[in-house]
């Protein structure tokens, strides 16, 4: 028993003394020194804020389109044959050649007859003038003397009383006159003439084919006058009006065309936020302007007043930017005027101010930054 309790004591010594080195090595122990971390010092890009004014100038791209571009009917019937040349896709015309005729040798004699009878009615009536009306005789009788069945009728001479008129009337001449007219306008009808220069696009009928009225010919386009439709933000809209000038030029850039406003768009495409404005450009013989070109157009628009330039990727979350004080960078909100392809106008921040025109990221509170010129 006594051994036993020997053996407690000495186990309940051990551990006390071990306790008790723990606690005297523990306090013998150093707190470790807290570790502030190092300033790190960099680099930014930073330029003076300066207000000024600047042109309003926009560049977009886009595909020129003829101005005109008519499809080509035929009002008359008869038998297609050819105008002054080839009836042909990709054939070019002059204003005022003849894209194409539509012969019909029925109607042409018709229209002779008809103006063989009215000379005739005409020489008829002649004698009762000359003792009725001897004062209009000589006007019909010179009237009369012009007539030639192949050409068009002169203009009828003026009727100076109503009895005259009575007389022409019941003679059947004035009907017959302007029955006649309405057939040589008709005539006209059978050659048809290019309204403006320009280029077949396509042709539906040959020569040589049947023609009813109403039939589709091909589709004539405009090759001296383009438009080029180009999309611009809605928020630059406000600095283009119709007659501003634009420079357009090819992807190469070596070939240049001046152009002007001739329409802006009141509507915005919902998918793009942007609106169609409308450069025409007028092309010459050696212009090199074909419809679905693609090319871009740099308009000069109205000049912004006390405005400054900036990367856009210099701008953060649409409106923000930093700028340097105190070897810190700070947020700044700006009022941003005009959009363009890599930079933008705005305002909004004092004059002076060191504006960064760089991106900048991992920015923390320990860093320090310094200016590059």
């Amino acid at each position: 028993m006594q051994r036993k309790i020997t053996i407690i004591a000495v186990i309940l010594l051990i551990i006390l003394a071990g306790a008790a080195s723990f606690v005297y090595l523990g306090g013998l122990k150093k707190d470790p020194k807290k570790m502030t971390p190092p300033q790190v010092k960099r680099f930014v890009k930073a330029v003076p804020v300066n207000y000024q004014n600047l042109p309003g100038l926009i560049e977009s791209s886009g595909r020129i389109k003829a101005f005109n571009e008519v499809i080509i009917s035929s009002e008359v019937g008869g038998r297609l044959s050819k105008g002054d040349h080839l009836f042909k896709e990709g054939q070019s015309y002059r204003r005022g050649e003849i894209l194409v005729r539509v012969a019909n040798d029925e109607f042409t004699y018709q229209l002779k007859a008809k103006k063989s009878k009215f000379l005739q009615a005409v020489a008829n009536i002649l004698p009762d003038l000359k003792i009725d009306f001897p004062e209009t005789y000589p006007r019909w009788m010179a009237f009369f003397e012009s007539i030639n069945i192949q050409n068009n009728l002169p203009e009828l001479p003026v009727t100076e009383s109503s009895k005259e008129k009575i007389y022409m009337a019941s003679r059947n001449i004035l009907n017959d006159y302007y029955a006649i007219k309405s057939d040589e306008a008709r005539l006209i009808k059978h050659s048809i003439i290019a309204p403006f220069d320009g280029t077949l696009k396509d042709v539906s009928v040959e020569v040589e084919g049947v023609l009813n009225p109403g039939t589709r010919l091909g589709t004539y386009t405009r090759n001296d006058l383009y438009e080029l439709e180009l999309p611009v933000e809605a928020r630059n809209v406000h600095l283009l009006a119709t007659g501003m000038p634009a420079l357009v030029s090819d992807d190469s850039g070596t070939n240049q065309w001046k152009g002007t406003i001739s329409r802006v768009g009141r509507i915005i495409d919902p998918a793009t936020q942007s609106v169609k404005v409308y450069v025409s450009i007028t092309a010459h013989a050696n212009s090199h302007l074909y419809d679905g070109q693609f090319l871009t157009g740099t308009i000069t628009g109205r000049s912004m007043q006390d405005v400054m330039e900036m990367p856009r990727n210099a701008v953060y979350n649409s409106n923000e930017v930093y700028v340097f004080k105190d070897n810190k960078l700070h947020k700044r909100v700006i009022q941003i005027v005009k959009v363009n392809k890599e930079t933008l106008y705005f305002k909004g921040l004092n004059e002076g101010e060191e504006l960064v025109i760089e991106p900048v990221i991992n920015i923390t509170n320990n860093s320090n930054f310094e200016i590059i010129r």
